[in-house]
């Protein structure tokens, strides 16, 4: 009795997962996707994600603290602190969600707007870090790339 229960629990979960498959591969109209109905997830999608309000506000952010006075050896500890346990140390680990920032194609700007703003899973630093420090781990992950 016991071999049969066994078996159906199988039976019950490979129909499920497959059925999760075939959701996930038709559009809502029921039918198969084509190019016109897919997602695209290059960078070009990824640097349309920022909002206006968030560039201009990031673009202020840059003006105004200029070359920051912060030394690297300060960007690469901040980085450290508040970054490598999902991008890890040399920007590259990928855990939570997090990109991999030796691969990023997003502008100073961008970057900062995600700092300061947060974006997915990725918190906002805004009461964490200074804007000073927020421009200076920006420019640090460009080093990365």
């Amino acid at each position: 009795m016991k071999i049969a229960q066994l078996l159906l629990l199988v039976f019950v979960i490979t129909f499920l997962s497959c059925g999760e498959k075939e959701k996930n591969t038709h559009s809502h109209s029921g039918k198969k996707p084509n190019k016109e109905n897919t997602v695209r997830t290059d960078s070009t999608q990824e640097k349309k994600s920022v909002p206006i309000e968030q560039l201009e506000r990031a673009k202020e952010l840059i003006a105004a603290t200029g070359q920051s006075s912060l030394a690297n050896d300060d960007a690469i500890q901040l980085f450290k602190m508040h970054c490598a346990s999902c991008h890890g140390f040399n920007g590259n680990m990928e855990v939570n969600g997090a990109k991999n920032l030796t691969k990023s194609t997003i502008t100073l700007e961008e970057s900062v707007a995600q700092i300061y703003f947060g974006k997915g899973l990725m918190t906002p630093f805004r009461n964490k870090l200074s804007d000073e420090e927020i421009v200076t781990v920006a420019r640090y992950i460009e080093s990365l790339r």
